[in-house]
């Protein structure tokens, strides 16, 4: 079912009409506001799944360290800045600042890059994954057979 757009009823028969002028969709009761053209043919619509492409190679995912908030706090504080001040530096709120210090929120990338380069820390911990071996037996894996963890 499709919806007018003269009155918004549902129907099964859409017309395109000129009224006042504007070529629109209608039903057949708004149709008589002006002239009717033509039977609009529906067709059914169809929808389309998108399916992300599988990647032959394994990326790095990222994640952020545990204590990240502890991180940016004692950084800021060895410069010797407050954290009103190191928002003013970054052009961020001091809100926004005091959140992400008690880990409150995760920063975004573009967050995330500002407070990494002005305080020239790392908050986030590179986790390699790796291609399991169909070989391996179910059952005989572990953790640390699977993922690689880079530290700074």
């Amino acid at each position: 079912m499709t919806e007018c757009t003269v009155c918004g009823r549902n129907t099964d028969k859409l017309f395109l009409a000129e009224v006042e002028g504007a070529h629109i969709e209608v039903c057949e009761v708004c149709g008589n506001f002006g002239k009717i053209i033509e039977e609009i043919k529906h067709k059914p619509k169809t929808t389309f799944v998108k399916r992300e492409a599988k990647s032959e190679l394994e990326e790095p995912e990222e994640d952020f360290k545990p204590n990240y908030g502890k991180l940016i706090i004692q950084a800021r504080q060895k410069i010797g800045l407050e954290r009103k001040d190191f928002a003013l530096k970054i052009k961020e709120k001091e809100s926004l600042i005091k959140r992400v210090e008690s880990q409150q929120m995760i920063p975004d990338a573009k967050l995330t890059k500002k407070i990494e380069d002005f305080l020239e820390i790392k908050l986030n911990q590179i986790y390699e994954s790796r291609r399991l071996d169909p070989a391996v037996e179910k059952g005989s894996l572990t953790l640390g057979d699977i993922v690689v963890v880079e530290d700074d």
